[in-house]
C-alpha cells in the first residue's frame, strides 16, 4: 500500500481527539489506546481498524493489513473513507489543512477527493485547505477537488496594509495616534510584506522595548 503519509498525523489526532470527546476528557496520550477504545466503544469495528491501519500503520498489525490486499484501489479509497466518516462526523465542524508543497501521493488526493464528494451528504461541516506556493499537482482521479476548490491567492501586504496590522498589533484604535513612518518602512522592508514575519519583528522590537508611544507626536 501507499503510506499515505500525508494524512497520517491528521488522522492520528482525529482518533485521539474523538476518543477523549466521548470518554468526556479522558486522556488517551497516543493513536492505538485511542483506537482500542474506539473498538471497545462499537464506533470502529474490527474493519475499521484495518482500514485506518493503511493511513496509521500502528494501529493495525502487517496480517490485518494483508486482508485489504484483493480490494481494487477504489473499493479500498471507498472502505477507508467510510471508517473516516465515523470520526470525522463526530469532530464537525472540522477544518483539514494540508501543506500542498510536498509530496501529496496519488491515493492521498484520491481519498480526498472521495471524503470531500461524499462530505457534503455525510459529514457537511468539513472543509479541506490545501496551501502551496504554486499550483498543486492533483492526480486525474482526483480532478473533482478542482473543479470544486475556491481558489484563493494570497500577495504580500501593500505598504498600508502592514500599517493596518500594525496598528492592530500594537492595539492602537485612536486614529489621531499614527505609526512613525520610519517604524512602517523598517517593519515592512524587514517581513516583505509577510504577516507572520510582520508579527516576529513586532514582537521582537516589543520585547526589546523599542517601541514607544509618544505623547504629541504626530
Amino acid at each position: 500500500f501507499t503510506s499515505f503519509f500525508p494524512l497520517r498525523q491528521i488522522v492520528s489526532e482525529a482518533m485521539i481527539k474523538c476518543a477523549c470527546f466521548h470518554a468526556n476528557g479522558e486522556i488517551f496520550d497516543n493513536e492505538v489506546s485511542a483506537a482500542n477504545y474506539l473498538v471497545d466503544q462499537n464506533i470502529f469495528n474490527k474493519t475499521d481498524r484495518v482500514n485506518i491501519g493503511t493511513i496509521v500503520p500502528t494501529v493495525a498489525d502487517a496480517q490485518l493489513l494483508s486482508l485489504l490486499s484483493g480490494l481494487n484501489p477504489k473499493a479500498r479509497t471507498k472502505s477507508i473513507v467510510d471508517s473516516l466518516l465515523k470520526i470525522l462526523t463526530l469532530l464537525q465542524p472540522l477544518m483539514i489543512v494540508l501543506e500542498g508543497d510536498g509530496d501529496i501521493d496519488p491515493s492521498s488526493w484520491s481519498l480526498l477527493a472521495e471524503l470531500m464528494q461524499r462530505a457534503g451528504s455525510e459529514c457537511p461541516q468539513v472543509m479541506l485547505i490545501v496551501s502551496s506556493r504554486g499550483s498543486p499537482t492533483i492526480t486525474s482521479a482526483a480532478s473533482s477537488l478542482r473543479r470544486n476548490a475556491i481558489q484563493i491567492k494570497l500577495m504580500p501586504f501593500e505598504k498600508y496594509e502592514t500599517e493596518l496590522y500594525l496598528r492592530v498589533m500594537l492595539g492602537i484604535r485612536n486614529k489621531e495616534i499614527a505609526v512613525d513612518r520610519r517604524l512602517l518602512d523598517v517593519v515592512h522592508d524587514r517581513a516583505n510584506g509577510c504577516p507572520l514575519f510582520i508579527e516576529c519583528v513586532v514582537k521582537w522590537a516589543v520585547d526589546k522595548n523599542m517601541i514607544e508611544y509618544i505623547e504629541g507626536s504626530n
